[in-house]
């Protein structure tokens, strides 16, 4: 089962974020230590410590790719910092969709990223959690949960559940592994890196997967 719900409005002068701009500094640190608590929890759920680099982010956005009517996925946001670089680099919020998994951080976000949806479902079962109206109009799909540490029977689950909603388009995974994170032609996939970032912590690739007959 899935919780769609639209994040509500923000208050006049906040930004992004749901703070005003002088309290950037303070959010980041809140949200550092919400992220390392939701580590704490379950790592096998978070692939770091602490939240995804600026430089990271913006440099997923630019990978993005959507029609007028397709949305953006992100599955897996965290604190919601690669939401808001998506946000900047122009998709628009009722264009974005955030799922994740547990109630307390789908709660966040909510609070963090207005007129965002944000589901709390699986992305393992995304054919449930996305509404229909959803199947066929994904754009891009952004993977930041750690696959590599996921047995390949629940890799290849990740790998069908996009094709169900979005088929032939893939997926983006962040990871901080070097070579490819994922077993891609066990997987019937491609993968090209489309980006590496040696000044993230810890440094960080973006492998583009897809279906190998596509």
């Amino acid at each position: 089962m899935s919780d769609i719900t639209r994040s509500e409005s923000a208050t006049a002068g906040s930004a992004p974020g749901g703070t005003t701009h002088g309290g950037t500094a303070h959010r980041e640190v809140a949200n550092a230590g919400l992220f390392f608590k939701r580590w704490l929890a379950n790592p096998l759920q978070m692939g770091s410590i602490i939240p995804s680099s600026d430089t990271l982010c913006r440099r997923i956005a630019a990978l993005v790719r959507r029609a007028e009517d397709e949305v953006v996925v992100e599955l897996g946001a965290g604190t919601g910092v690669i939401s808001r670089a998506l946000l900047a680099a122009g998709v628009p919020p009722e264009k974005l969709v955030v799922v994740e998994i547990v109630r307390d951080m789908a709660d966040h976000l909510r609070a963090a990223l207005p007129g965002v949806n944000v589901i709390c479902g699986d992305a393992f079962e995304l054919a449930k959690a996305l509404p229909e109206a959803m199947h066929g109009k994904v754009g891009t799909a952004i993977c930041g949960i750690p696959l590599v540490l996921l047995p390949r029977a629940d890799q290849q689950r990740f790998v069908d559940a996009v094709e169900a909603v979005a088929p032939g388009k893939g997926f983006l995974l962040y990871t901080y592994c070097i070579t490819s994170p994922l077993p891609y032609r066990a997987l019937g996939l491609t993968a090209k890196r489309e980006v590496w970032t040696p000044m993230n912590f810890p440094p960080a690739s973006v492998w583009h997967y897809q279906p190998a007959r596509s």
